[in-house]
């Protein structure tokens, strides 16, 4: 549930080149997490995978202004433009329903970063991210 005002995004990192258990992609994964928690509140979880015996930790990024929500999908691009093998899994509830969309390596563009800013802007009042603007 969430609340006014506050997106709260789920982040879940992959690498196609990585078994989630592996030390590596475990360092990797920690790096995201905590380039993300310079400039957003974020909640670790584990997750368990359901037909294993393993979990996946994620985190809850709470978006709570437009600023919040561009350092955080700066973070993102950033950390996806290291390595073309990650990607990124982010779920959100907008009104009950949960919406997601998936970053691949380098490939952020507008229009799935607009997919995302469409459901912040709603909760928090704030502008769409603008068309002809693309994330640096």
């Amino acid at each position: 549930m969430s609340s006014p005002g506050v997106v709260r995004l789920t982040v879940e990192p992959h690498h196609h080149g990585y078994d989630p258990g592996d030390d590596r992609w475990r360092l990797q994964a920690t790096a995201l997490y905590t380039e993300l928690d310079a400039v957003a509140d974020v909640e670790r979880r584990t997750r368990a995978v359901p037909g294993t015996r393993g979990s996946v930790e994620q985190v809850v990024v709470a978006l709570g202004s437009a600023g919040v929500f561009t350092a955080a999908v700066e973070c993102l691009r950033a950390w996806l433009g290291r390595d073309r093998g990650r990607r990124i899994d982010l779920r959100w509830d907008e009104d009950g329903v949960e919406r997601y969309v998936t970053l691949v390596g380098a490939g952020v563009d507008a229009e799935t970063v607009r997919e995302l800013s469409r459901a912040v802007s709603r909760r928090l009042g704030g502008p769409e991210w603008p068309d002809a603007t693309e994330p640096s």
